[in-house]
């Protein structure tokens, strides 16, 4: 009957400031016991919330886009909106103007917004196939485009 081998031992030098000594002192506990792994669960709900929210913003993403292209005051709105993700400084958008959308097209924004924001893998663009191209075609559509960007 083999013995198994000690696990390697890491020596770890921490400041902590002394308010949140306990809670350190506890979260190693809880790290070196084999109690249920509440930070591997922790894990996996933030990977969770981040495939939710890349999902719902692919999705919405995927519903603004039409209506941007659309002629109408909500479409302006949405237009700017996609423009000023794509590019803030050439494309600034008036955050009061989300008060002119419809419930829905307000909470697509949000998810769009919610998935850029936090969980970014690509730019808002590349969702769709000759983005670059698209996006530019929606800010000349709509008068966005600035020939001079210095000048405001």
């Amino acid at each position: 009957m083999s013995i198994p081998p000690k696990p390697a031992v890491v020596k770890i030098t921490v400041d902590v400031p002394a308010d949140k000594r306990e809670a350190f002192h506890a979260l190693w506990e809880k790290i070196l016991s084999d109690e249920d792994d509440s930070i591997s669960s922790g894990v996996e709900q933030a990977q969770h919330a981040r495939l939710t929210a890349r999902e719902a913003g692919v999705a919405a993403i995927t519903r603004l886009y039409p209506v941007a292209r659309r002629d109408t005051g909500q479409s302006r709105v949405v237009a700017r909106f996609l423009l000023g993700l794509y590019n803030g400084t050439r494309f600034p958008f008036d955050l009061t103007d989300l008060r002119l959308l419809d419930g829905a097209l307000f909470e697509d924004c949000m998810a769009v917004l919610r998935m850029d924001a936090r969980h970014c893998v690509q730019e808002v663009h590349c969702y769709f196939e000759d983005g670059s191209r698209k996006w530019e075609q929606m800010a000349n559509d709509w008068a966005l485009v600035k020939t001079d960007l210095t000048a405001d």
